[in-house]
């Protein structure tokens, strides 16, 4: 009885922690050795408002100066530039039979400066996103938005936060 409460507390605390996040995020594997994953928030900082894009993956990494393509789903193409934030690498161990198999994570931050007028685009959805990333480009296309709708009401609780 008390595992099953204690079970029911857990999943009822992500819940409302994922709830309250500011951002938003998918996987996306078109082969095995290349897949990541992808989140992206609004900030504001001081005047300005950027978007933080975190690729985590086995490989790919944002380089010094990068960019982003966005496509909403107007047609409008949004091209930002932006800065590295942040490389870093987390490497683990799986033990099978008397061998250690190990793998390595990578995670990788960029911010992107954007201005206002660009982020009323993303309340009509985003339809393709590329991102500069070495060894190779991240690229994805929605059928649905999945990531536009989220970052406008980010961007909204940002501007609704200004004093």
């Amino acid at each position: 009885m008390k595992c099953k409460i204690s079970l029911l507390l857990i999943i009822s605390l992500f819940l409302v922690l994922k709830a309250y996040s500011q951002t938003v995020s998918y996987s996306y594997k078109p082969f095995a050795a290349e897949g990541c994953y992808v989140s992206y928030s609004v900030v504001k900082q001081d005047s300005n408002y950027y978007v933080i894009a975190k690729v985590r993956s086995d490989r790919m990494m944002f380089p010094e100066k990068s960019t982003m393509q966005l496509k909403s789903f107007d047609g409008e193409i949004i091209k930002l530039d932006g800065t590295l934030v942040d490389n870093g690498s987390q490497s683990t161990g799986i033990i099978s039979g008397n061998m250690v198999i190990p793998i390595t994570e990578i995670h990788s931050i960029a911010q992107f400066a954007i201005s206002e007028d660009q982020l009323e685009h993303f309340q009509n959805g985003i339809s393709k996103i590329r991102l500069t990333t070495i060894p190779i480009v991240h690229e994805r296309t929605f059928k649905k938005d999945k990531i536009g709708r989220k970052l406008y009401q980010f961007y909204i609780k940002q501007k609704d936060t200004e004093f």
